[in-house]
C-alpha cells in the first residue's frame, strides 16, 4: 500500500502532482498513492463494526412490537403507523386491510388520521387506568404523538370515541357518532371505519366511493412483493459487472499492476477502486462493497415501502422516516462505502 523509496532520493517537484503524498517517517521517506486503500485490515475491521450495528438495527426494529407494551403502545406505533390495534383478540384480516385503506385514502385527501383502537387496559400499557375514557386518553396521546406538528386522532373504546387535533365543527361531528356496536375488537375496527368517513367529511375532506378499497392495495402484502422484486432486481443489477469481469480476467487473464507517470510500479494493495472491489486477488468480491451496497438498497427501498404503507403516495410524507431504523440502515451503508473509498 505504500512504496518506500531511499531517504537519499531527492524529492522531485512534480511527484506530488501526480497523484501521490511523500512523508518522512525517519527510516526513509514513503509515497502514498491518493487513490489507494490505505489499511485494509482497519477498513475490514470498520466493515465488520458497521455491519453488526445494522444488524443489531435490523434486530430491534424487528423486536419492536413486543417491546412497545413496556410503555404507551399505541404512541410508538402511530409514530410511523396510521393504525393501532389490540393486541387480543387480533383484528381480522379483512377489517385490518379496510381500515388501513380507509386511513391511507384519508391521507390522499389531505386528512392525515391516526387511529387507536383500544380493547381492554392492556392496550394502554403504562396508563390502564384511562380505559373507558376515550376523551382524556386522546388529549393523553395527542402529546406523546404530535411533537411533529398537531394531527387529527380518533381513540375507539368500546363505550365511546375521542378526538383531537380536529376542528370545532369536525369535534361536534365525533360527539354525533354512534357508539361501537359491541366490545370486541372487530367491533371497534368496524366503528373506526364509519368514524374516520364521517370525521372527514365534516373536515371537508370528502372519501370518494370505493377509494379506500384501492387504498389497502397499496399496503404490507403489495408493498412487500414490490420491495422483494425490487431487491431481486438490485441484486441483479449489482451482480452483472462482476460477472462480466471476472469472465473477462478468466479469458484474459489478471491485469498487470498499473505504473505511475515516473515508471514507478503501484503495487497490486494499492490500485484503488479496482482493489476496493474486486479484492488482492482472484476477483473476489470485498465484503464490505457487498454489505454496504446491501444496507443502501434496502434500507431505503424498507423506507419508501413504510412510507407508502403509511402515508400513500405523497413524497413528501416519506420523509418522516427519516428518523425510523429503514433509513439508519441505508445511512450506515453509505458511511461504510465512503470509509473505504479510496483515498
Amino acid at each position: 500500500m505504500a512504496l518506500v523509496e531511499s531517504s537519499l532520493r531527492p524529492h522531485l517537484p512534480h511527484e506530488s502532482a501526480i497523484g501521490s503524498r511523500v512523508h518522512n517517517f525517519g527510516m526513509g521517506r514513503v509515497r502514498v498513492c491518493r487513490t489507494s486503500i490505505v489499511s485494509i485490515p482497519v477498513l475490514a475491521l470498520i466493515a465488520t463494526v458497521a455491519g453488526s450495528v445494522a444488524v443489531a438495527l435490523a434486530g430491534l426494529a424487528l423486536a419492536a412490537a413486543p417491546a412497545r407494551a413496556d410503555g404507551d403502545p399505541a404512541s410508538d406505533v402511530l409514530l410511523s403507523q396510521n393504525v393501532f390495534y389490540p393486541y387480543s383478540p387480533p383484528v381480522s384480516g379483512s377489517l385490518q386491510e379496510a381500515l388501513n385503506g380507509e386511513a391511507i385514502a384519508a391521507v390522499r385527501t389531505h386528512f392525515p388520521i391516526k387511529i387507536a383502537l383500544i380493547h381492554s387496559p392492556l392496550d394502554l400499557g403504562a396508563v390502564p387506568n384511562l380505559f373507558g375514557r376515550p376523551q382524556q386518553y386522546a388529549d393523553f396521546l395527542d402529546q406523546e404523538i404530535s411533537f411533529q406538528g398537531r394531527q387529527p386522532l380518533l381513540v375507539v373504546m368500546p363505550n365511546g370515541y375521542g378526538v383531537e387535533g380536529l376542528g370545532t365543527g369536525t369535534a361536534a361531528a365525533a360527539a354525533s357518532l354512534a357508539k361501537p356496536a359491541g366490545s370486541q375488537s372487530n367491533d371497534l375496527a368496524r366503528a373506526a371505519i364509519g368514524a374516520v368517513a364521517a370525521l372527514a367529511a365534516a373536515s371537508g375532506h370528502q372519501l370518494r366511493a370505493g377509494q379506500n378499497a384501492s387504498a389497502a392495495g397499496t399496503g404490507p402484502g403489495a408493498t412487500s412483493l414490490v420491495l422483494v422484486a425490487l431487491g431481486l432486481a438490485a441484486v441483479a443489477a449489482a451482480a452483472v459487472p462482476v460477472a462480466l469481469r471476472r469472465r473477462q480476467w478468466s479469458l484474459h487473464g489478471r491485469p498487470t499492476p498499473s505504473r505511475r507517470n515516473d515508471g514507478s510500479a503501484v503495487s497490486r494493495n494499492a490500485r484503488g477502486l479496482d482493489t476496493f472491489v474486486f479484492g488482492t486477488s482472484g476477483g473476489v468480491v470485498q465484503p464490505r462493497v457487498v454489505v454496504g451496497l446491501a444496507l443502501i438498497f434496502g434500507g431505503v427501498l424498507w423506507a419508501v415501502a413504510r412510507g407508502l404503507e403509511s402515508y400513500g403516495l405523497n413524497p413528501f410524507d416519506i420523509v418522516y422516516d427519516l428518523d425510523q431504523p429503514p433509513l439508519l440502515l441505508a445511512l450506515v451503508g453509505g458511511w461504510l462505502l465512503y470509509r473505504s473509498r479510496g483515498r
